[in-house]
């Protein structure tokens, strides 16, 4: 699961005055486009625009008026994405029972157990 952070910039409100472009909405559109460009170039990509009011105060009053504006939206995936763990079944062993007296197996073969079998039980 890939997730994403975003970034916003105002667009631009004026056309910049482009060499060899005619028309200020063709200039407008190549301000744009290299509004774009830009942040793409920093590893963003463009999401969409969208045009949202802002309430603002004007004047000695501070009469407040609403204003529109409008927002580029840039995304691009976060580095640290979060992967779910493959499912591996975890197996445990249950632990000892500290009231049951445990004692270790030991092998008939081992010459130490033939040891312990022939000393027989303790003197003073």
């Amino acid at each position: 699961m890939s997730t994403f952070e975003y970034k916003t910039i105002c667009a631009p409100r004026k056309a910049l005055k482009i060499k060899g472009v005619k028309g200020a909405d063709n200039r407008y559109a190549q301000t744009l486009t290299d509004v774009i460009n830009t942040q793409s170039a920093d590893g963003w990509e463009y999401f969409r625009a969208e045009t949202l009011p802002v309430d603002e105060k004007s004047g000695i009053m501070g009469k407040t008026a609403e204003k529109y504006l409008s927002l580029l939206i840039f995304r691009r995936e976060n580095i640290e994405t979060y992967e779910e763990p493959a499912f591996s079944p975890v197996t445990t062993e249950e632990p000892a029972d500290p009231m049951i007296l445990q004692t270790p197996e030991v092998e008939s073969g081992d010459a130490v157990s033939e040891e312990i079998a022939t000393l027989g039980p303790a003197t003073r």
